[in-house]
């Protein structure tokens, strides 16, 4: 008989709009952590409880708040579902920033990760408890009385997405990882077999068992099964196979012939504008294929905020707010925003990226009191703003930017001044940017946010998109570039470049005119010429990625896919380190080890099967 340990909790799976349950939420004594074996429980169910359609509902909902990050046993920023710390600030796109506590979040920065490090065994722990959770509902859901058959399948194909999910997870964090399914009684399980056919047939099992549409917007349907299964395929290569999948996934009017939709039924497309998709009034829009559903004042406690990205925020409110300014932009990233005379990325004809050559013009060394500060007059790309926080534009709804008018006698602003030393608590260590993607607007405090978690800290409700359909597009153009056409890749491309020329741009009102205008010379084009060259249309695409899906931690998974975080990494801390000296002084990363982290040491002493990565 399994039993299992429950925390009671509210949880919401549908974000901030329909309340699923008030209910139990499980962490399994299966769990691949061992020491859970050692500890008596103050509550004790049986599975047997909760074989039943209730039960299994339940248990699902606990599964499903493990992408969050936040379970009993996580920490915030360690353990969040959206992987900054993993897949952004060791990427070359963002610097841990601040200076205040958090030490682990640094060390992953500078590639000194150790098997001890306390972050790597939380991450560890936090996908296995999602796994432990998953397996409970499918244990639940064949054993219960007062299912039919369907509603069973239906149950364990969910189970079986979310699993598939926390593996794919653990899998690209740390590579060499044990696959543990519902039947698995022996958890010394060893960790040196490949595990990616048990996470497609996960998926494929749910693309096969899920609907199309599902009642709750945060329910994972077979499109976003199907979506996995192609990502899947891009991380192993697959690219025929992934090429296939896409084309079934992408709708005609995209260049596909297939029917993908969200879990509302909403084809799959494009969002008008860019910033709509990191906009709470607006999730769950027809570009999301699957988002962690976060949610505030709706009585978990902040239990289904986003906690793990609280710190990534300005100090502009609170003021001074101890931990702000975390998961800054780096240099680098604020660069290749930049365009050229028709709108392109700074590409050469092989296809090098030339945008850092030299450091876009910033206020790093500017005073706050230089009152005739503009910002960088040169052609950018207007998802720049959208992304990145910085001095002389809005951020959001928060600031307009400062400004010398024709008819101003002063430095003025409104609201509130713009991104500048007040907005930064160590810029020597993090730089002058702050990151946009995860914060809420002005106008949403106390409706998509709270400080439960901390007074100095609000806690955010804006999802995050695991996947969203321009990410799908883009591995579309990548499997043309690798096997296909390279002006269907560009056709890919395109669609993502035409929403960012034609959708909202970052306005600043000059009150004393009362009209509205750019906040910088933002200057967009299409790739109109074909593309004849398979390193430039590889280049381009890759570059692409990196400005559609900056600071959604993605990149430096993508990078070791492609087999180029190393040479990419090395290349940019020559070029960054100067630039940030007090951080990145004497950082190097290592081949052939920092591509993925390392077994924690704790697991390893728990399971005497677990085969350490090299390097380490």
């Amino acid at each position: 008989m399994k039993l299992i340990y429950f925390q009671t909790k509210q949880f919401y799976l549908s974000g901030k709009y329909l309340a699923l349950f008030s209910l139990l939420t499980g962490l399994l004594f299966f769990s691949c952590n061992n020491n859970f074996l050692n500890v008596a429980p103050p509550n004790v169910i049986t599975v047997d409880a909760l074989a039943n359609k209730v039960g299994v509902q339940q248990l699902l909902v606990g599964a499903y708040h493990d992408l969050t990050g936040l379970t009993v046993h996580s920490g915030w920023w360690s353990t969040a579902g959206t992987n900054w710390i993993y897949g952004d600030v060791t990427s070359g796109d963002a610097y841990r920033g601040g200076s205040n506590d958090g030490a682990d979040g640094v060390i992953i920065e500078h590639f000194q990760t150790q098997s001890s490090t306390g972050y790597i065994a939380d991450k560890w722990r936090s996908d296995y408890d999602g796994i432990s959770r998953s397996n409970a509902v499918i244990l639940a859901a064949n054993a219960a009385q007062n299912m039919t058959a369907s509603e069973k399948t239906e149950a364990v194909a969910e189970a079986r997405f979310l699993r598939g999910h926390f593996h794919f997870d653990a899998k690209k964090i740390f590579k060499n990882v044990p696959f543990i399914d519902e039947k698995v009684t022996d958890f010394k399980v060893s960790n040196t077999i490949d595990i990616w056919p048990n996470i497609e047939a996960d998926f494929r099992f749910a693309f096969k068992n899920l609907p199309a549409k599902q009642p709750l917007k945060g329910q994972a349907n077979k499109w976003a099964a199907a979506c996995y299964i192609a990502k899947c395929y891009m991380f192993e290569k697959k690219f025929t196979q992934a090429k296939a999948v896409l084309d079934s996934i992408i709708p005609s009017m995209y260049g596909g012939n297939g029917y993908g939709a969200n879990s509302k039924g909403a084809g799959y497309a494009l969002a008008a504008n860019f910033d709509d998709n990191f906009n709470a009034a607006l999730e769950n829009n027809a570009e999301q294929v699957f988002q962690i559903q976060f949610s505030v004042n709706d009585g978990s406690n902040g239990g289904n905020e986003n906690i793990g990205e609280s710190a990534n925020t300005p100090a502009f409110y609170p003021i001074s707010s101890f931990y702000t300014t975390w998961k800054q932009p780096s240099f680098n990233l604020v660069n290749a925003f930049q365009t050229d005379i028709k709108g392109l990325p700074l590409l050469d004809g092989a296809g090098n990226d030339l945008s850092n050559i030299t450091n876009m013009k910033n206020d790093m060394d500017v005073s706050a009191s230089d009152f005739t500060y503009n910002t960088y007059q040169g052609n950018i790309d207007p998802r720049l703003d959208w992304t990145v926080g910085r001095r002389g534009v809005p951020y959001l709804d928060w600031a307009s930017p400062s400004y010398w008018g024709a008819n101003a006698t002063s430095y003025s602003s409104y609201p509130t001044s713009d991104p500048s030393y007040g907005w930064i608590n160590n810029r020597l260590f993090g730089g002058p940017y702050s990151p946009v993607k995860n914060n809420y607007r002005a106008s949403q405090v106390g409706l998509f946010s709270d400080n439960y978690a901390q007074g100095y800290l609000l806690g955010s409700a804006v999802n995050y998109s695991i996947i969203r359909f321009a990410d799908v597009l883009l591995w579309a153009a990548e499997c043309e570039v690798e096997i296909g056409d390279l002006n269907k890749a560009r056709t890919f491309v395109n669609f993502i470049r035409n929403r960012a020329l034609t959708g909202r741009q970052v306005e600043v009102s000059y009150d004393y005119i009362g009209n509205y205008y750019p906040s910088a010379n933002y200057y967009i084009g299409l790739y109109n010429d074909s593309w004849t060259s398979q390193a430039y249309a590889r280049s381009a695409v890759r570059l692409e990625r990196r400005l559609e899906l900056a600071l959604e931690g993605h990149r430096f998974f993508d990078l070791v896919r492609w087999d180029i975080a190393g040479t990419y990494l090395k290349n940019y801390l020559t070029t960054e380190q100067p630039r940030l000296p007090a951080n990145l002084t004497g950082v190097n990363f290592t081949s052939n080890k920092n591509e993925y982290f390392p077994i924690p040491q704790l697991e390893m002493d728990l399971n005497p099967n677990l085969k350490q990565n090299p390097g380490y």
